[in-house]
């Protein structure tokens, strides 16, 4: 009798660990589907939110291109207020809001070629332009473009903080003394590119609206019937300014006298000392220095590690600054 209860009770237990058993893998196999579904889930989901943030920057670039009246006397009070650089997109942001709102303002930008000039190093071969000392006139315009801050609506440029000895190189020859009008040389690459070149596809698609000169490396895309005019800048143009800026500047100038012009230029070092002659001329366009940000529309190619989002220096900004007794400080 003893050995019948001890059989029935094991094979209750038997039993009891069957079920448990059953109902793990019934459960693991629950999980796995709600896993797989989830995931599938999220990534849809992932997927779909891409697509959103694609709709909405189109329709922010689109929203940006057709600012009304109200929101360009916004970003006029922004101008008027501002003593510094915004944080590195919303200046982008900021900057083309300048143009679709048809605010007359010049932006030149410096970077490291353009402090070795103003500095007197010799430069070989940077983006096929070269330039020695004893080309001092280049020298004195640039160094002077590099103060054109000091008026009101004209921007110049400094690198990101991890070029901070360029730029306090740059600062030791420029007069200004706030970051009112100062910007980020890398405005419209690196990080802000994508968004840039949506918002510069977009644009030239309403071109009609704006007359656009364009100033630019003359190799060249045909597809520019956007711009307006189209000057051609040769490759040399820094160690041959005496000589090409003698015909080039007197047909710049005579565009430049004329109202409610967009200038865009892409000319290297040159580009400062174009746009500074021109804005002394007339302060009622808009002159802007885009620099190799231009290339893809003007060469129908680019070279630029920039345009790969693969490379880590594509997705990286710059940090927010400001000049305190001329001295340069970021914020942390």
């Amino acid at each position: 009798m003893q050995n019948l209860k001890v059989e029935q009770s094991q094979k209750t237990i038997r039993k009891i660990i069957f079920n448990y058993r059953r109902i793990f893998y019934k459960s693991t196999i629950i999980l796995i589907h709600f896993f797989i579904y989830f995931k599938f889930i999220r990534i849809k989901k992932k997927n779909n939110n891409h697509n959103l943030y694609n709709t909405d920057r189109s329709q922010i670039i689109e929203d940006l291109i057709n600012l009304d009246e109200k929101a360009c006397q916004i970003i006029n009070d922004k101008l008027k207020n501002r003593n510094k650089p915004f944080e590195f997109e919303s200046e982008l942001i900021f900057i083309l809001s300048l143009i679709s709102c048809k605010i007359p303002f010049s932006f030149i930008r410096f970077g490291d070629g353009e402090e070795s000039i103003m500095s007197g190093k010799i430069i070989k071969g940077i983006d096929k332009w070269y330039w020695e000392p004893k080309n001092n006139k280049f020298q004195k315009s640039l160094i002077e473009a590099s103060s054109i801050c000091l008026n009101n609506y004209n921007f110049i440029t400094i690198p990101c903080k991890n070029w901070i000895i360029y730029s306090k190189s740059i600062l030791s020859f420029s007069k200004c003394t706030s970051a009112k009008y100062m910007s980020y040389t890398s405005l419209f690459i690196n990080k802000n590119f994508e968004t840039f070149k949506h918002w510069l596809l977009q644009f030239i698609e309403y071109s009609n609206r704006w007359k656009i000169i364009l100033i630019a490396n003359s190799v060249i895309n045909n597809n520019i019937s956007w711009a307006y005019k189209f000057f051609p800048i040769p490759n040399h143009i820094v160690e041959n300014w005496d000589k090409i800026s003698s015909s080039l500047l007197p047909k710049l100038i005579n565009e430049a006298r004329k109202n409610e012009l967009i200038f865009f230029v892409s000319a290297g070092p040159a580009a400062n000392v174009i746009i500074s002659n021109l804005t002394k001329i007339n302060n009622k366009n808009i002159y802007i220095d885009l620099g190799s940000s231009l290339e893809i529309f003007t060469k129908g190619y680019s070279t630029r590690f920039y345009t790969n989002k693969s490379v880590k220096e594509a997705n990286k900004g710059c940090e927010v600054f400001y000049l305190k007794d001329k001295k340069l400080f970021y914020e942390d």
